[in-house]
């Protein structure tokens, strides 16, 4: 990728894309084509009057042969270092590496004890702050590794692993939402390796979810569709049965499927998305009030942010934030999820043309979760849009650029 838009934070995706189909010696039309992408859509976008979508960077990062993360310019190391999170990459990359070895033998803490960090730690994620799940995951890694050796064959070993892959799944956050997407992977892989010695038997999709959100961000939804499939045939029974973890289970894959047919550009997908979005309702009513044993948010809120983000990305802009102006959180309700929802709607007032309510939207998701505002590719990329807009931009613009690092 050429020097002067590979290490800087105030380049657009779409020059990103640009310079690297240039390189690659391709035509828009060329692009265009091999992506499946529109070519006026795309002219717009290298040329810095419209965001890119998440779907049509994960289309050109495909056609054009490259990690998505070069075309978001992902991690942010500048911010990483300002915000001193950087330094808890190295410790958190050893511990995934580390191919569930024990080491020495050491005090090791009563697994209730371990299981309330656990708990804080969830908790301090879902509100969006995961300075604290970086500096932690490391250790209670470790921990976990000696409790699950030493602890006694049956239900003790089975929590032991059950806890060990909550703390891979912490890890997963971390790295996933700061942009380390190898170290993403791995996590999803020390899960996997936790899951036939957890007796957990829905575990395993925890690690569909979150490979699902790899595939579908570097553009290729079919691999998540294979996988999400043959998880569907295992969930059906238990669903049938009314077993409140595999319908919690099973209604958060059908969201995730809505999001992957919203971004298909497939003749239908309309008609798919509301399909899967209603079957996901259904579910998430008959578990209402009932735990969220993976800590995915599934719920009936969680349903209708999926429903308005997947009309914008079925290119129904002024549906979505109509459908979103409808939405209200319960009281203690995700933050990280609240964020992402205003990020969206940014996205969708900004292809509107609504540059003020854009910001506001912004805004909005910063009060609710800023580390997370501050290091989505969404953002970076809406307000280097509202930046480049018509008119000269409000200070109060200027301001939030300058925070997120653009």
């Amino acid at each position: 990728m050429p020097d002067d838009t590979d290490a800087r934070h105030d380049v657009s995706i779409g020059r990103r894309i640009q310079a690297i189909r240039v390189q690659r010696g391709y035509t828009q039309h060329g692009l265009a084509q091999r992506a499946n992408v529109s070519y006026s859509n795309l002219t717009k976008v290298e040329a810095g009057h419209r965001a890119a979508s998440p779907a049509l960077t994960a289309a050109c990062a495909r056609a054009l042969r490259v990690p998505v993360t070069d075309l978001t310019g992902q991690p942010y190391f500048d911010s990483l270092k300002k915000d001193q999170l950087e330094e808890l990459i190295q410790p958190l990359r050893h511990a995934l590496a580390n191919p569930l070895l024990p080491g020495e033998l050491e005090p090791v803490r009563p697994l209730r004890d371990i299981r309330a960090q656990i708990a804080r730690l969830d908790a301090a994620r879902l509100g969006g702050e995961y300075m604290p799940i970086g500096a932690a995951v490391p250790a209670l890694i470790d921990e976990l590794l000696l409790l699950a050796d030493t602890a006694a064959a049956g239900e003790a070993r089975e929590q032991a692993y059950r806890a060990l892959a909550d703390a891979y799944r912490l890890g997963w956050s971390f790295v996933n939402k700061l942009g380390f997407t190898d170290l993403a992977l791995l996590a999803l892989e020390r899960i996997q390796q936790c899951a036939p010695h957890a007796g957990d038997p829905y575990l395993q999709g925890v690690v569909c979810q979150g490979r699902s959100d790899y595939f579908l961000r570097h553009g290729a939804p079919e691999v998540s569709l294979r996988e999400i499939r043959l998880l569907e045939r295992e969930l059906e029974d238990p669903v049938r049965r009314g077993d409140p973890r595999a319908m919690s289970m099973r209604g958060t894959l059908w969201l995730k499927t809505a999001v992957v047919s919203s971004r298909s550009y497939a003749p239908g997908a309309a008609n798919d998305v509301a399909a899967q979005i209603g079957e996901a309702r259904d579910l998430a009513a008959r578990i209402v009030g009932r735990p969220d044993p993976y800590q995915m948010c599934f719920d009936l809120t969680n349903v209708a942010l999926h429903a308005a983000s997947t009309q914008l990305d079925l290119g129904e802009a002024g549906r979505s934030v109509e459908m979103g102006a409808q939405i209200r959180f319960p009281a203690g309700w995700a933050l990280n999820r609240t964020a992402h929802h205003y990020m969206d709607m940014a996205r969708a007032h900004e292809r509107l043309g609504q540059r003020d309510r854009a910001l506001e939207a912004l805004l909005e998701a910063r009060s609710a979760a800023a580390v997370q505002t501050r290091y989505h590719p969404t953002t970076r990329e809406t307000v280097m849009a509202l930046l480049r807009g018509r008119g000269t931009p409000s200070r109060e613009l200027r301001a939030f650029a300058r925070w997120v690092g653009v």
